[in-house]
């Protein structure tokens, strides 16, 4: 009776070993729930699809070169106060110049500092009036990023809208500053450099960086324009004198070959 007692003690402690490690070998086969990472993109693939798509028609056929699209951004923020005069006439001299040389051009000039306004939107080369101390003033911080991001798409958008073909039409962007980034609040760096790079690569515009008060072959490169299409200027009434001249010789060559070569300035 005894032996049969323990033998049915021993038959129920093996049937439920059996039992729990049945349940467990079937747990450890139950794929466990993967759990959710979200992964931040960089800004640059955040960003990469910003520009309008341009995609080639008929239409495209019938954009020109011309107009030439010349795209100031100048810098009027605080820092450039004792320099507001030698830019007023650098810039109405540049114009002036441009005049002389046969060939249709279009003007879109944009001031910023921690605001943006935009003085002249594609009006032809000599319909545009001179720039005076009215529109020109020193103040504020300098929103860099914003000023060429938003009229890197206003150009793209405008050309789209008017069905012109952005690859056919030659574009010059020429930005001027005296110093860094500090204000912007819509474009980041990592946009505004997807920007240029694929305008550049696809279309072929032309982008001319002149800083002052920084190494402007390293702050152009960061925005994804060339360093050989990058100038130092002194922050001085000769230093701006000198950038306006770089500006009348990068636009002649585009206007000439259409594009900007690596010795455009020497």
């Amino acid at each position: 009776m005894f032996k049969f007692f323990l033998g049915s003690i021993f038959t129920l402690m093996i049937l439920a070993g059996l039992t729990l490690g049945s349940e467990n070998l079937a747990q450890s086969r139950t794929p466990k729930p993967t759990p959710q990472v979200e992964i931040e993109k960089p800004d640059s693939q955040i960003e990469k699809n910003i520009l309008p798509t341009h995609k080639h028609t008929a239409d495209c056929d019938k954009t020109t070169a011309e107009p030439v699209q010349i795209i100031c951004i100048l810098d009027r923020s605080g820092s450039m106060r004792s320099l507001a005069e030698d830019t007023i006439g650098g810039y109405n001299s540049f114009l002036e110049k441009q005049r002389q040389t046969p060939g249709e051009v279009e003007v879109t000039t944009v001031l910023f500092d921690d605001q943006y306004e935009k003085i002249a939107d594609t009006v032809n080369l000599n319909e545009i009036p001179e720039l005076t101390s009215a529109e020109y003033y020193a103040r504020g911080t300098t929103a860099l990023l914003d000023a060429v991001g938003r009229t890197i798409m206003d150009i793209a958008g405008k050309m789209e809208k008017e069905k012109i073909c952005p690859e056919k039409r030659c574009v010059l962007f020429l930005i001027m500053t005296d110093g860094l980034e500090n204000a912007s609040v819509e474009y980041n760096k990592a946009a505004v450099k997807s920007m240029i790079e694929s305008t550049t690569e696809n279309y072929k515009w032309n982008y001319i960086f002149m800083g002052a008060n920084m190494d402007s072959v390293s702050e152009a490169g960061s925005l994804g324009i060339s360093g050989r299409h990058a100038v130092n200027f002194a922050a001085s009434s000769e230093g701006v004198r000198k950038t306006f001249e770089d500006m009348d010789a990068a636009a002649s060559e585009v206007r000439e070959s259409g594009t900007v070569s690596e010795d455009w300035n020497k």
